[in-house]
């Protein structure tokens, strides 16, 4: 499913980006040809002045200035003398070239009739198009002056194929780069999208992890009970005396892994509520001390508690949520501990910030596994005996301190043991 999405997501944000990218291209590439056309055609006419600018101030024209004018400027100039070709222009101009000219001028009279007047006494002219029977396009012009009691007719025409082939090669560029530009686009979605989805495959596949561990933890506890109601249909008082106290251990351990999904649930769907007020923390943890000091005495564990000199400010807490981390973390100490040792609980306050310390001399935490402690159903090999835990305390007290806007650690006790820090 999420390699199609990625497919999918990989294809949309190439289309969208690429349409973009198209878009602007095609707007840049509009604007930049409309630009050069018109640079184009006012170079033309800047040679089209020149030219009649010299024409007007020689009496004569040789051979020699026309065919230099006509071949530094790349123009194709035809003249006539009242209607008829002049020498020049019948013996320089080929075939071709004479055809074309008498082509365009025969399209000028059309298009521009008034030019035909002789009545002016400087060069009138009209520079405009041409296309050519050969489909060859052209900036042309037509001038007519007079010039030694006569008419003098000019027809100029500037190629335009090499600007044109110039045009098709800056398009064939920016297709080109659009080509490239998308083809990266596609790689670049490709990785972004799968960066997007990271974060969705990694909770979906937590999702599944926690509800298969989920039913396993609820497999066994059912197991037993189903085991112990069969074998309590058979048996005597006694033993079914027994059976009943296993089904009801069994049955308060099923109450306490429900508990604690639904806070789990809760925290994950955003509906994790906190009764928030000021809070005596070293109030807080003298009692959570002196309710697991029957606990411990029965592992054969001291547990103490070390405070401040200077009373601690009031914290804003959830009473309740705090003594139930520090429950989880009391309740580990003591499972994991080792006969004769000790927990320690202290307490500092600097810089607007509580610091609680839970520490043991117990088995501790192997390196490997202090990354994933406070993963749900997670527990290393030494506390998979510990029959009453379902790998879920750590990750409840993170929940909470986390709602809390505060942070959970842990680290090794000097000698041996964990040391578990919550910073309010």
């Amino acid at each position: 499913m999420y390699k199609k999405l990625h497919r999918r997501l990989t294809l949309l944000f190439t289309c969208v980006s690429g349409a973009i990218l198209i878009a602007m291209s095609i707007s840049y590439l509009y604007m930049s040809e409309r630009e050069m056309k018109e640079n184009h055609f006012l170079t033309f006419s800047s040679r089209v002045n020149s030219l009649i600018s010299s024409l007007e101030q020689q009496d004569t024209l040789t051979w020699e200035w026309l065919v230099k004018t006509s071949a530094n400027q790349d123009l194709i100039l035809a003249l006539y003398d009242n209607g008829l070709p002049i020498a020049y222009t019948r013996k320089v101009l080929s075939a071709q070239d004479l055809a074309l000219t008498n082509e365009a001028k025969a399209y000028a009279k059309n298009a521009y009739p008034h030019l035909e007047s002789g009545s002016f006494y400087s060069a009138a002219h009209q520079e405009f198009s041409f296309l050519s029977a050969e489909n060859d396009s052209y900036h042309a012009s037509i001038l007519n002056m007079r010039k030694n009691q006569s008419i003098l007719t000019g027809i100029v025409l500037f190629p335009v194929r090499s600007f044109l082939l110039r045009m098709q090669k800056q398009r064939l560029l920016f297709l080109l780069l659009n080509m490239a530009g998308i083809f990266l686009l596609l790689i670049f979605s490709w990785y972004f999208t799968g960066k997007l989805l990271t974060p969705i495959v990694e909770a979906r596949e937590k999702q599944t992890n926690f509800v298969a561990a989920a039913s396993h933890e609820l497999r066994t506890p059912i197991a037993v009970i189903v085991s112990a109601i069969s074998a309590a249909k058979t048996a005597d008082s006694a033993k079914k005396a027994h059976f009943f106290r296993i089904i009801e251990d069994e049955s308060i351990r099923l109450s306490t892994l429900a508990d604690d999904l639904l806070l789990l649930n809760r925290s994950d769907t955003g509906r994790f509520h906190l009764n928030i007020a000021p809070t005596e923390l070293d109030t807080l943890l003298l009692n959570v001390c002196e309710s697991f000091e029957p606990l411990a005495k029965e592992h054969e564990i001291s547990i103490k508690t070390e405070l401040p000199d200077d009373a601690a400010p009031l914290c804003n807490c959830d009473r309740e949520r705090i003594q139930q981390v520090l429950g989880i973390l009391i309740s580990n100490a003591i499972s994991y501990g080792r006969p004769g040792g000790h927990i320690r609980l202290s307490l500092s306050y600097a810089k607007s910030l509580f610091r609680i310390m839970v520490e043991d001399d117990g088995v501790g935490i192997a390196d490997q596994d202090k990354p994933f402690i406070f993963d749900r159903f997670y527990r290393s090999d030494k506390s998979r005996s510990a029959k009453n835990h379902f790998g879920l305390g750590l990750s409840i007290a993170k929940e909470i301190t986390e709602e809390h806007g505060g942070k959970i650690m842990v680290a090794d006790t000097p000698g041996g043991g964990a040391r578990f820090f919550v910073l309010l």
